[in-house]
């Protein structure tokens, strides 16, 4: 039996529409990231948080062409110009962070360049999260609804073209997004009422393929993650964030170097594992296979050597500073 999975579409006279996004590109930086594919960017975390993000409409020199057949596949869809808009949601899974980060109506297009810059200042908060990376939704939609027809969109907010881009890090999966710790966890789990954080690493093998199996489940106690998604851009919701993610590695540092199949095992053997991707956050984005061997060594030897590089690259050090900083102004 098939499991493939559709997304129902009961529209017709869409095509043109639905191909206009065909040739758009994300660059991260300058790396490309095709439509509806994902882009693994090694670099470290002061760069991931300054480097630019912009979508590509269409190649040069057919931009113009582009912008016309926009309205042109609005009029063979019969639907008006002004009723359609060009958007970008900006979506970063850490912390559940969606933003509009571009919203074009198609009366506009004069205003509309070529290349558009997502992360002008203020940065979106989704592309300020180097430890999941980010993922961005392009969409030509209803910017408002429009008289209902058979088998054709109405409603505000319908998509009528869509392609969906994501960008990974080095750092993931070596932080999964965290889950609220509830009262009622903790009594399931058996843990104190005022325990911040607890890893569970369940039938997860460290040295397996990280994606081909269950996950552990990252808990976080729920009235500090609400805080901070409200308070995400101060100084103290960034340090607590990187804190958080240092305490999730080095739980997994702990957790492998009791593992007794750790003495047989290469860096290749455990390079798709959730141990993999800890010893490749430790081991620094210019690191080459033998350097991350040396370090999957030093699990077992001095786990708490690993735990130490892993914080340089974290950054724990530079967000209490500046939460220091706050406090002094």
């Amino acid at each position: 039996m098939s499991r493939e999975t559709r997304t129902v579409r009961p529209f017709v006279g869409l095509d043109a529409l639905e191909r206009c996004l065909d040739h758009t590109t994300l660059y991260f930086g300058q790396e490309p990231c095709e439509p509806n594919s994902s882009l693994a960017a090694d670099i470290e975390i002061h760069e991931f948080l300054i480097r630019p993000v912009s979508l590509e409409w269409v190649p040069e020199g057919q931009f113009e062409a582009f912008r016309a057949g926009l309205l042109e596949a609005c009029v063979a869809a019969g639907i008006a110009p002004e009723s359609v808009s060009l958007a970008a949601v900006a979506m970063s899974g850490f912390l559940k962070l969606s933003q509009v980060v571009l919203n074009v109506s198609l009366v506009e297009l004069d205003r509309l360049d070529r290349v558009v810059d997502l992360a002008a200042d203020p940065r979106p908060d989704p592309f300020r999260t180097p430890f999941n990376g980010f993922g961005v939704d392009v969409y030509l939609l209803l910017s408002e609804a429009v008289d209902a027809r058979p088998l054709k969109p109405s409603k505000k907010g319908t998509w009528l073209s869509r392609v969906s881009f994501r960008i990974d890090t080095h750092l993931a999966p070596a932080l999964l997004p965290p889950t609220p710790l509830t009262g009622e966890l903790r009594q399931q789990l058996g843990l104190p009422a005022r325990t911040l954080r607890y890893l569970q690493f369940g039938d997860h093998d460290l040295l397996e393929p990280y994606r081909e199996q269950e996950q552990p489940v990252f808990y976080v106690d729920e009235d500090i993650l609400a805080q901070l998604s409200v308070r995400r851009t101060s100084a103290a919701s960034k340090a607590i964030q990187l804190q958080l993610a240092q305490d999730f590695v080095a739980a997994v540092v702990r957790r492998a170097a009791g593992q007794p199949d750790l003495e047989t095992v290469a860096y290749d053997d455990v390079r798709e594992s959730l141990l993999g991707s800890v010893i490749r956050l430790a081991a620094g984005p210019k690191a080459l296979d033998g350097d991350r061997q040396t370090l999957l060594v030093m699990v077992r030897n001095d786990p708490e050597y690993v735990i130490a590089r892993a914080e340089h690259f974290v950054d724990v050090a530079s967000g209490f500073v500046n939460v220091l900083k706050d406090g002094d102004s």
